[in-house]
């Protein structure tokens, strides 16, 4: 549960406010039906003044019957309290001084008044209340006609009914200020045990993400050594083919600038690098876009990946020539496809068509290896699985592949060919 669902079970909602306070105005409609039938059938001394009395009591009803409509008057502390307070008292007093003074069975309402109006204000402002209530009591009793007589004078009788008010709103008041100091100590304690259950929610999250953090440099290492595996091993073996004097010129010559062209890819990774961490952007994001020519490009992922025509084989349609794309991303995808290509297709010949037109470039790599079952097609990009027994690229290969094609705004495919193998497809935007 939230916070503020918490706090809820605390702080009062304003429709169930209202509610209560249709209670207390229920109470005093009650009160007032009670005076009507005391009126009625009570003893002739309660009306002595009939036609006051009625216009009295049809005034407190349509009172009641105001804040009846509007509960709200009720409520806590509002602008109306003393207002609301100060009718009830009047009512109550004209009606005591109506039915009897002194020996008014109404003076039993002031009690309610007062203990109402301990809701409503504070403390001392209950207090001042209630004193202005029994020297307004006070009044009435001294300046009503005498009554019964009771064993006590009036004006005695009238302080004792002060005083009693007094203690009535001194006990009311306090009981009403314990009641809404616990209620504010429980809301207190429930906001700073959120506030302690929100702090450790976000120390978790900060560990959640520090492990997620730690995962993906783990991760981008693995990339790294994985994408810069390639060009590496090739020049190490255009190295060895140097030294030795069994090379050509012509050979030494395309072997010097196959050599410079996995320079220039190494040199193009690292910027890329450079570029994110400046930028804090994912590894496979998009990078520089220039223009190349797609058979150079194929041909280079081709000496990188040890496959060189004949077994090469490849059809393109199409101007690709000179398209705009990022070239150092595109180089990547076809030689992780091409590796992959390589090491499980048994020696025999790869297939790669290309087909650009309608600003997107399709190419699809086809090998004749063994395969992979339709219904494994779908794990072929998970990372760290590999579906052979020959795991060169710790499963990263094809993973590196999708990540890359996603970036780059296209889309993969992979198909099982029907006289065996498998082909790898992608279709990524062009200009």
């Amino acid at each position: 549960m939230n916070t503020a669902g918490r706090l809820r079970a605390f702080v009062v909602p304003s429709a169930d406010r209202f509610g209560l306070a249709r209670v207390v105005v229920s109470v005093r409609v009650v009160v007032v039906l009670s005076v009507i039938v005391l009126a009625a059938f009570g003893p002739d001394w309660m009306r002595r003044q009939p036609v006051a009395l009625a216009v009295v009591l049809a005034g407190t009803l349509a009172y009641a019957a105001v804040v009846m409509a509007r509960p709200n008057l009720e409520v806590r502390r509002t602008r109306y309290a003393w207002l609301v307070s100060l009718l009830d008292t009047g009512f109550s007093l004209v009606l005591i001084g109506l039915t009897g003074g002194v020996d008014s069975p109404v003076v039993a309402a002031l009690t309610l008044v007062v203990i109402a109006s301990a809701a409503r204000l504070t403390l001392a402002e209950c207090l001042g209340f209630a004193g202005l209530a029994g020297l307004g009591y006070f009044v009435v009793v001294l300046v009503s006609p005498a009554g019964r007589g009771t064993g006590l004078a009036a004006p005695v009788q009238g302080l004792w009914w002060a005083l009693y008010l007094v203690f009535i709103a001194l006990l009311s008041g306090a009981l009403s200020v314990l009641l809404e100091r616990e209620h504010q100590s429980r809301v207190k304690a429930l906001v700073e045990a959120e506030a302690e259950h929100a702090a450790a929610e976000e120390e978790r999250d900060l560990r959640a993400r520090l492990l997620r953090s730690y995962e993906a440099q783990q991760e981008g290492l693995q990339v790294l050594l994985h994408e810069f595996r390639t060009p590496v091993a090739s020049l190490d073996a255009l190295t060895e083919a140097l030294v030795s004097s069994e090379m050509g010129s012509v050979d030494r010559e395309s072997a010097l600038k196959l050599a410079g062209r996995h320079a220039r890819h190494l040199s193009d990774m690292l910027d890329s690098l450079a570029d994110v961490n400046l930028s804090r952007q994912p590894a496979f994001s998009s990078g520089r876009v220039r223009r190349i020519d797609l058979a150079e490009v194929i041909g280079v992922a081709g000496d990188a990946a040890g496959i060189r025509p004949p077994r090469l084989q490849i059809s393109i349609s199409g101007e690709t020539s000179a398209i705009h794309v990022d070239a150092q991303g595109l180089r990547r995808v076809l030689t992780n496809l091409l590796e992959n290509a390589a090491r499980h297709g048994r020696g025999l010949p790869i297939d790669v068509v290309c087909e650009c037109g309608d600003g997107h470039l399709s190419v699809a790599v086809s090998d004749r290896g063994p395969g992979v079952p339709q219904e494994d097609l779908g794990q072929l990009t998970t990372k760290f699985v590999s579906l052979s027994d020959r795991h060169g690229t710790a499963g990263l290969g094809l993973w590196i592949v999708a990540e890359i094609v996603d970036a780059l705004g296209g889309t993969l495919r992979f198909t099982a060919r029907d006289e065996g193998g498998l082909t790898a497809s992608f279709t990524i935007p062009v200009n």
